[in-house]
């Protein structure tokens, strides 16, 4: 049977398990396939098996900051499990060259806030730049910032989500916009309104910035940033923030906030009866929080030597940092259940952001516009 005459669905199971780059070509094909290929239904049939294939083969982005370039280059890295090494998967040609995918010279001086269904949000420094793009097929928006927040120059939290009973993509910002402040001023942007709405978070009063720590995850729907001694959470859909201490057994943060198998999760140090290195998860049971000792994270066998864990990549395995005399310098893989650590080369001085999981999809917003 010729392809021309093949059932709808037939070619909608095919097409939706190639990668975008084929997919852009095979919008040229004919109009019929420009048609599938463009329907919302598509987009979200090609995400869902993206979604499903990355939980055993995760994808992970690297931003790679060139010295002396204002520009910065982007890789999309998958991770050999079984082989511990990078490489790059977006073009590799019969010799072995990679191309990687360059970033537009507008996102100079940005860094990533998140990635949610292929949407990367990127912000400069004070939170008053942000973009929301998707780099596979090269469109973006530039989010329009209040008059007010240009001129802001104090430390944010920013945070960046998707919330799916809405279906809208989200960015948080909060901010102290004056020296003397005690209630921070938060905003959120919505991406269907295309407008921010302001509120203050009687919440947070008193509350200390810590600027260094903007480590951040977003699970079932709810924003989680690091905030020292707590959790701060955000509901993307009730638009509700929060406060979540920690353990009070615990001594010292040996993890970003990640997201474990479907829940937040941090490693601790542990004091008093139970020293130890522990993997704690978040649990929600009827609206009430409580933290649950998960399993131990093996010490390494040199007690001057400590490993940060950065990245849940699913499988059991995480990505992470040894320290060596105090300073994080090679980068590892840790696999919880076989209590392995494994070395994969020294910290590149130029990668510009933890590594985060990254999905390729067509998904596209309402005011994208091509950026080269």
């Amino acid at each position: 049977m010729s392809v021309k005459y093949l059932p709808e669905a037939v070619l909608i199971e095919i097409l939706s398990k190639l990668p975008v780059k084929t997919l852009l070509l095979c919008k040229s094909v004919c109009k019929s396939w420009l048609n599938i290929i463009s329907s919302s239904y598509f987009v979200q049939t090609h995400l869902h098996r993206a979604t499903i294939a990355s939980r055993n083969n995760p994808t992970l982005l690297a931003i790679h900051n060139p010295a002396g370039d204002l520009a910065f280059a982007m890789s999309t890295l998958e991770l050999v499990m079984h082989q511990p090494q990078w490489y790059s998967k977006v073009v590799v040609d019969g010799n072995g060259k990679v191309d990687c995918l360059n970033v537009p010279h507008i996102f100079a001086y940005c860094r990533v806030v998140g990635s949610y269904n292929g949407i990367i949000c990127l912000s400069n420094r004070f939170g008053n730049v942000v973009y929301l793009w998707n780099p596979w097929i090269s469109k973006c928006r530039k989010i329009p910032i209040p008059g007010d927040l240009l001129m802001i120059k104090s430390p944010i939290k920013i945070g960046f989500g998707y919330d799916s009973i809405s279906d809208d993509y989200k960015v948080l910002r909060i901010v102290f916009t004056k020296k003397n402040d005690i209630v921070p001023v938060v905003r959120l942007y919505s991406a269907n309104a295309d407008l921010w709405r302001e509120f203050r978070a009687p919440i947070l009063n008193n509350w200390k910035f810590v600027s260094h720590l903007q480590t951040k995850v977003v699970v079932n729907g709810v924003l989680y940033f690091d905030g020292g001694d707590e959790l701060i959470s955000f509901d993307l859909h009730r638009e509700l923030l929060g406060l979540v201490p920690f353990p009070s057994c615990i001594y010292k943060k040996r993890s970003y906030v990640l997201d474990f198998e479907g829940s937040v999760a941090v490693v601790f140090e542990s004091i008093g009866d139970g020293l130890g290195t522990d993997l704690w998860t978040l649990s929600d049971v009827s609206g009430q929080l409580y933290w649950t000792k998960k399993f131990s994270v093996d010490p390494d066998a040199d007690s001057e030597s400590k490993i940060c864990l950065s990245c849940y990549l699913g499988a059991g395995k995480f990505y992470g940092s040894k320290s060596i005399n105090g300073m994080y310098l090679h980068n590892i893989l840790y696999d919880c259940e076989k209590k392995e650590t494994k070395f994969y080369g020294v910290r590149e001085e130029n990668i510009y952001a933890t590594p985060l999981k990254f999905v390729e999809s067509l998904v596209s917003l309402d005011g994208f516009e091509q950026v080269e």
